[in-house]
């Protein structure tokens, strides 16, 4: 299988801070991971910058064997890539997957209408 998502050699300094040092992570289609660490490691500024909030200081994202730059969100929305925060519940009576999908909803056609498919969001 080759990588969805690749970062090499991610780095990014704040001021007194050194939040990624060469930071890397391959990531194949299909599979599923958990960004876990203390405070201050560096988990929310590596996910800024794979959904385009920040830009690294140095490395590179491979998205789908292709180097790519995001210069903001709105560029990585469009590539795919978005985020969800634990603070906010966009839409609180839909469940996780549901708000995932918000804006992205696969959908069928039934005659005329085009409804949301539920089953491709699984």
């Amino acid at each position: 299988m080759s990588n969805a998502l690749e970062l090499k050699n991610i780095t990014k300094t704040f001021p007194g801070v050194k939040a990624l040092d060469n930071m890397q992570l391959s990531l194949e289609k299909g599979e599923i991971h958990a960004i876990c660490g203390e405070n201050g490691a560096g988990k929310s500024t590596l996910m800024k910058i794979i959904t385009g909030v920040y830009q690294p200081d140095k490395g590179d994202i491979i998205l789908n064997g292709e180097k790519v730059t995001f210069k903001n969100p709105n560029e990585a929305y469009d590539k795919g890539i978005s985020i969800i925060y634990q603070e906010n519940s966009l839409f609180p009576d839909l469940t996780v997957l549901e708000n995932m999908f918000i804006g992205h909803e696969p959908t069928k056609s039934i005659g005329p209408i085009k409804a949301i498919d539920y089953k491709a969001m699984t």
